[in-house]
Parts: structure tokens; C-alpha cells; sequence
């Protein structure tokens, strides 16, 4: 098949797809652990995607940015050196929802244009991925809708929209062009089936329950005048400060570096792994002095960096409405409950 702009898959073809993904190179995608987890994984056996999902625990971010990763290999006298640690291997991800999608759009502002100095190993991986993304429908955490992300493409190479008995496939990137093309049999998809996909965002609309009762543009100044609001203190009472709800988060980006020495301590790696600004101990500075010691202020913290800082400085929320961090959290604080409350004060003391 010539690669068009949108055309109808069957459900053959896309395990088609899938199995010459994966003999490509590595494949990642969502597959079904347990009765009602997904998680996005390495996978070897492409019949084992989920092809139909709502929310994987962990986001598609750990393809390019995993959870724990070595960037530095170092060896001490003799042959002492350092050599930089940095993979470039061509692979797919397969099955990102559009939220997730809009996450990835927002690491890569993080990691490689918000700063002159960008991070090569993010960067590397981003530019080796190619990227299908796939339609979903919400469940009761999901508000896609209030922070403006259940349309998105960008960010995809190949995007699919469940049709019939089939998928819409719209090309969006060379990338995702030569992933089909000659590949896969399907044929040019029909105004009907083309309108059938175009409605797929109104019907996530209308199912969606979960939202935030404020609009974006708005939201940074409604928070920044509740800073003292009781919210804060009433949500620490009931947070375990386990730091869950950021390491499910497809928007954050905070890591810890750490060096790890073999057994004869002659050679050792450089690694990262994923930290959380709700630990007690993640502001902990020489001195020592904790500048966000108090779990009120690390919860505060939170939900000001998404809603307040950055939306400030990117343009739009650090949120992208998954649903990850409540569905997760052992203490059952909701995102949105508690940003609604405060909301509600605000207006309230405005008034």
C-alpha cells in the first residue's frame, strides 16, 4: 500500500503492522498485566499488545526516558577514563494515547528546548523513536478534555482511530510512511469513515466526568491567591508523601544522580533514576536545611509547578489529564478534587 494520508486498516493489518515493527528493532508497547493493569513494555511477541486499553501504570516516557538509566561509564588508574553513555537505537512505540502524546510534546520542551543546554540522552532517544499513536475513550480519572490534550497528534508518526470493525491510519511523518508503506494491504478510507474518526474527540467529550471547574487561562492566578488555602494542609494530613503520584506522572521529569562501583571499586557507572519532589528528603540541601520540609509545602509544591509555574512559562498545564496520579494514589486524593476545591475558595473569597 502507497502511504496516504488516511486510510482503513483491518485488524489483520494492524498486527501486520505490529509484527514488522518488531522486526525492525525493539518494539514497546501496552500489554495486559493482571485482570486490569497495562503496562507499556519491551515486548518480543507483538500478539501480546493491548490493542484496547484505557491507562498503563507507568507512561510511554520510559522509552525515552526510563526509570533508571547509566550515562557515564568511568574507570580509575590505570586506563582511567570517562566515556558518555548514550543510545540511539532506532525502535517503535506503539499504541500512545493522545494524552500521553502530549506529554512526550511536553518533555521534549523540557529536556531538549527549555534550556540552552538540552539532554543528550533524552534527545537521542526521542530521535530514534517512531511513534503510533492510537485513539482512546475515558474512564471516571480521565479529564483530557479540561487541560485541552484529547485531540492531540503531534508528536505521532502514524496515528490510528478504531473504525467499524478496522482503524483509521493517518500519516503524519515520513517516519510513519515508511512504516506502512508496501507493508501493510488497506484501502482509502471514505468520507463517512473519515467523519466516523473525526467524531471520536466529541464522543470522549460527552463521556468524560472528571474535570477541572476553571478555564486554563485563569487558573495560575486562582491558585496563587489561595497560596495559604487549608487545602494544602487538610490534603497533607491524608498524603503518604510515598511520591506515587510523580512517578506515574507522564509529565515528570525530577531525577536523582547517583555513581554505582563494580565489586573491585577499579570501575562504575553514572546513573539517574526517577526522584519525586513529594519525598521529605528531595529539598534536602548542605547545611543541612530542607527549604520544603513541611509535607503541606510539598504539596503545595505540586500542584503550583503544574497549574502555576510552568504553565506560566510553557504556555499551557503540565497536565495532561491521564488520570494516572489519582487513579495510583494509596491515599485516594484526587488531582482534580483537590484543585476544584481550591478553585472553589478562591471564587468564593473573591466574591
Amino acid at each position: 500500500m502507497t502511504a496516504r494520508r488516511r486510510a482503513m486498516l483491518g485488524e489483520a493489518d494492524v498486527w501486520a503492522l505490529l509484527e514488522r515493527a518488531g522486526k525492525r528493532g525493539p518494539l514497546m508497547a501496552p500489554v495486559k498485566r493482571g485482570r486490569n493493569s497495562f503496562a507499556f513494555e519491551w515486548v518480543e511477541d507483538p500478539g501480546a499488545v493491548a490493542l484496547r486499553y484505557v491507562r498503563t501504570v507507568l507512561p510511554p516516557k520510559r522509552a525515552m526516558f526510563p526509570e533508571r538509566e547509566a550515562f557515564l561509564r568511568f574507570r580509575r588508574p590505570p586506563g582511567a577514563g570517562a566515556e558518555a553513555v548514550v543510545s540511539e537505537e532506532p525502535y517503535v512505540l506503539f499504541g500512545v494515547h493522545p494524552c500521553d502524546l502530549a506529554a512526550i510534546n511536553q518533555l521534549d520542551w523540557a529536556m531538549g528546548r527549555r534550556h540552552e543546554v538540552v539532554d543528550p540522552n533524552y534527545v537521542a532517544r526521542r530521535g530514534a523513536a517512531t511513534i503510533v499513536g492510537m485513539e482512546c475513550l475515558p474512564d471516571e480519572y480521565c479529564f483530557c478534555p479540561s487541560v485541552g490534550t484529547c485531540d492531540t497528534r503531534e508528536g505521532a508518526d502514524l496515528f490510528l482511530t478504531p473504525v467499524g470493525s478496522g482503524y483509521l491510519a493517518e500519516v503524519l511523518t515520513g517516519k510513519g510512511r515508511e512504516l506502512l508503506d508496501g507493508r501493510v494491504s488497506g484501502r482509502e478510507a471514505s468520507s463517512e469513515e473519515v467523519g466516523e474518526a473525526e467524531a471520536w474527540s466529541e464522543t470522549k467529550r460527552r463521556m468524560t466526568s472528571c474535570q477541572v471547574d476553571a478555564e486554563m487561562g485563569e487558573l495560575a492566578d486562582l491558585l496563587d491567591s489561595r497560596y495559604e488555602s487549608q487545602v494544602w494542609e487538610e490534603t497533607a494530613l491524608r498524603c503518604y508523601s510515598c511520591g506515587t503520584c510523580t512517578i506515574v506522572c507522564p509529565t515528570c521529569f525530577c531525577y536523582d544522580v547517583e555513581d554505582r562501583l563494580d565489586l573491585t571499586l577499579m570501575s562504575g557507572t553514572r546513573e539517574r533514576e526517577y526522584d519525586s519532589c513529594q519525598y521529605p528528603d528531595f529539598a534536602l540541601v548542605a547545611g543541612p536545611h530542607n527549604f520544603r520540609e513541611e509535607r503541606s509545602d510539598r504539596v503545595r509544591h505540586r500542584w503550583f509547578r503544574k497549574f502555576v509555574r510552568l504553565l506560566r512559562e510553557y504556555g499551557k498545564p503540565f497536565c495532561v489529564g491521564c488520570g494516572r496520579c489519582t487513579q495510583s494514589c494509596t491515599a485516594g486524593i484526587g488531582l482534580t478534587s483537590v484543585l476544584n476545591a481550591v478553585i472553589a475558595e478562591a471564587r468564593e473569597s473573591a466574591a
